[in-house]
């Protein structure tokens, strides 16, 4: 027994320390899921109350509104929370309303995107849907002239559903144009790691031989700048990894475009 030499007294009090610290323990937290609760919902209005106070003058209403309010603040937000008008998903359903069963994914750089082209792809098979994806260019353009906005927004709509139709662009209204909108999907990541991501795709070398298939006459970049790492890039204030409002950029840093449209408020 390898406790065997210690006294039985001594024992007992390890016994009585342990237990003690479990309940207290259980108390500490115990009190803090309590607090959570109350805290819920931090703009709870009692003015909803008031009026019952007002209402209850007479009689003894008075007493049982009085309770109503300083009943805990969590038992009231349950309440309240309840009396709230259920929300139904398929009135937010974009989907739903669409006039063109025609879905545009105007695919955010780095969160995701080529995996979901893929799938988008496979399905376009098994559910017989027309699949489209945009030209590999030697240099993205996400903002648009209206011209351009106008020939991309005739090029969509000219598709015949149901389709798919991918590219890297910053929304377009196609209403401008007096056309259906299509169905839009796109998807978000962590701006941050988003960020630096896209900094290391394109510094990958598989990245640069696609590329140089593609584009044979594009040049290979300097090997000082492929092995610059991001956190040096960043204390250098090298103008790639300094971010300032307003700045127009042609390396994806921005994210606002794709959901927010083509004009400069959007930047």
């Amino acid at each position: 027994m390898p406790f065997a030499h210690i006294p039985k007294r001594v024992s007992e009090l390890i016994a009585l320390v342990s237990v003690s610290t479990t309940l207290f323990l259980f108390i500490q937290t115990r009190d803090l899921s309590h607090r959570l609760h109350e805290i819920q919902d931090p703009n709870l209005d009692l003015s909803a109350f008031g009026a019952k106070i007002d209402s209850g003058k007479s009689g003894g209403g008075v007493a049982s509104s009085i309770e109503e309010i300083t009943k805990p603040k969590s038992y009231l937000s349950r309440e309240l929370s309840n009396e709230k008008v259920k929300l139904n998903p398929m009135d937010y359903n974009n989907t739903a309303k669409a006039k063109k069963d025609v879905l545009f994914f105007n695919r955010v750089p780095k969160v995701g995107s080529q995996t979901t082209m893929e799938l988008l792809k496979q399905l376009s098979k098994r559910n017989s849907f027309t699949y489209h994806k945009d030209r590999t260019q030697k240099v993205e353009t996400i903002k648009l002239t209206y011209n351009e906005e106008k020939w991309l927004a005739n090029m969509v709509n000219y598709f015949e559903p149901p389709s798919v139709y991918v590219k890297h662009v910053c929304f377009v209204n196609f209403t401008q144009f007096d056309m259906d909108m299509p169905i839009y999907v796109n998807l978000v990541r962590d701006p941050v790691e988003r960020v630096i991501s896209w900094y290391y795709y394109v510094r990958a070398p598989w990245y640069f031989v696609e590329r140089k298939r593609a584009f044979p006459e594009l040049p290979l970049p300097n090997p000082n700048w492929l092995r610059k790492d991001y956190e040096t890039c960043v204390k250098r204030g090298d103008k790639e990894c300094t971010y300032n409002d307003g700045d127009e950029r042609d390396d994806f840093g921005q994210l606002t475009e794709f959901f927010c449209g083509q004009d400069d408020e959007c930047t």
